[in-house]
């Protein structure tokens, strides 16, 4: 199947995979709200969010990994089967302090026993959701994602008011239930796919090979994401230190509204997009790649000029009213900054997908760095001018830095095909 028609039947596919698992979230928040009440939600939430940026933080580098090198790999099941061993192996690194963490927080066995189980079936369930993606069974995953969304919300509700149980040991029990599930028919499913795939004789590397290959290739990915983290959270600590409580609260509300609503409809341009440009890349079509990644660039762009037009017409005014915000200028100002640097670092990380393609992952944590400085470096020379407009300009000010660098290096290409064009063995003709 061409590029971009498969592009466009996964993307659609993804797109219906995290909006159905989004709009049953989106009811289970204020179920739960009401059920728990504020302070019980917010301790929930507290160690859900715990579990599951620990989670991204120890499979983040597999996960990059084996989107990677799967397509190349001659025995698909014994490649991710390895790779869950690995997994298996990293696992004490995150289990062990957050155990302790956990028994210190609470001082409650069943949660402490709880919270490693979410932390190991929400690990295992990350790991194996790149797998589909490489065997391209999108549709697959839009089934585990509503097993898992459903699972977690009634399972939740029916603990609550069917045990007696506490409310942190019901909702933990459920997400954990819910990702085992998720698991365990994705799981089923590549399992069955593999007897499909050409199997090699002997094992292509053994465990010690595929360590070094994933942890060169990946380790500096899982740094990669700890900075973008930062990007987006350090701009929140400038914002209540420089201007109070009220202007940071609006501030998170219009980012948070924003970046969430922009990146749902991105993210699934990216979750199709790298397993298609590896599978792409490892078969040779670099030319197809060039073509359908400026298409996708360009479709991109095209969004981000319709929704500037849309946010100046009626959106700002839309958003004030949802997050009831005064309507000023400078806080419109603030909304179209945030537009412009959610659109400017979605674009960037559409350009460093050939730096992932070239295995030039450290590269990437390099510029990642350089522009996390760039935006800490704003903030201080901001910090006592009293301009509202500093926080959005911080993270638009690092996203364009990582699009300058990781666009560099393609526009220096670029010219060399031009100049190669118009070198040596090409002689101007001559003036009639």
């Amino acid at each position: 199947m061409e590029l971009f028609a498969r592009f466009k039947k996964d993307y659609f596919n993804y797109l219906v995979s995290i909006i159905l698992p989004a709009l049953i979230s989106g009811v289970s928040i204020p179920v739960f709200k009401r059920m728990l009440g504020a302070e019980g939600y917010g301790q929930f939430a507290l160690w859900l969010n715990a579990i599951l940026l620990t989670t991204s933080f120890i499979t983040g580098w597999l996960v990059q990994s084996i989107i990677r090198f799967f397509p190349a790999s001659t025995d698909k099941r014994d490649f991710y089967q390895r790779s869950l061993r690995l997994l298996i192996l990293a696992l004490p690194i995150a289990i062990i302090p957050a155990g302790i963490l956990a028994w210190t927080i609470s001082g409650k066995a069943i949660l402490v026993v709880l919270c490693i189980v979410a932390l190991i079936s929400s690990s295992f369930q990350f790991a194996i959701l790149p797998v589909a993606q490489s065997f391209f069974l999108s549709r697959k995953i839009i089934t585990s994602e509503i097993i898992r969304t459903v699972i977690y919300f009634a399972g939740g509700i029916l603990l609550i008011t069917l045990t007696d149980l506490h409310y942190l040991t019901s909702l933990l029990l459920a997400v954990a239930i819910s990702y085992i599930c998720s698991f365990t028919f994705l799981y089923k499913t590549c399992n069955s796919r593999t007897h499909r795939e050409p199997v090699a004789d002997t094992a292509e590397s053994n465990s010690s090979q595929l360590i070094r290959k994933f942890y060169s290739y990946g380790a500096p990915l899982s740094l990669w994401f700890v900075f973008t983290y930062l990007l987006t959270y350090i701009d929140k600590l400038f914002s209540i230190h420089a201007f109070g409580a009220t202007y940071q609260g609006n501030y998170q509300a219009m980012f948070d509204f924003i970046g969430k609503s922009i990146t749902l409809l991105i993210t699934p341009v990216i979750s199709a997009l790298f397993p298609l440009l590896t599978a792409a890349y490892e078969s040779g079509n670099r030319k197809e790649i060039r073509g359908f990644m400026i298409k996708i660039f360009l479709y991109e762009f095209s969004g981000f000029i319709l929704v500037s037009i849309g946010y100046w017409i009626f959106g700002a005014d839309l958003l004030f009213y949802v997050l009831d915000i005064p309507k000023t200028f400078n806080y419109e100002l603030i909304g179209f900054i945030i537009i412009c640097g959610t659109f400017v670092w979605q674009l960037a990380i559409l350009i460093h997908k050939r730096f992932e393609l070239n295995l030039k992952t450290r590269f990437l944590l390099i510029a990642v760095i350089i522009a996390f400085l760039c935006q800490v470096s704003f903030y201080y020379l901001m910090r006592e001018t009293g301009n509202e407009l500093a926080a959005p300009l911080g993270f638009l000010i690092a996203s364009l830095v990582y699009f300058t660098i990781v666009s560099l290096p393609e526009l220096g290409s670029l010219l060399k095909m031009q100049n190669h064009k118009s070198g040596p063995g090409q002689q101007p003709a001559p003036n009639r």
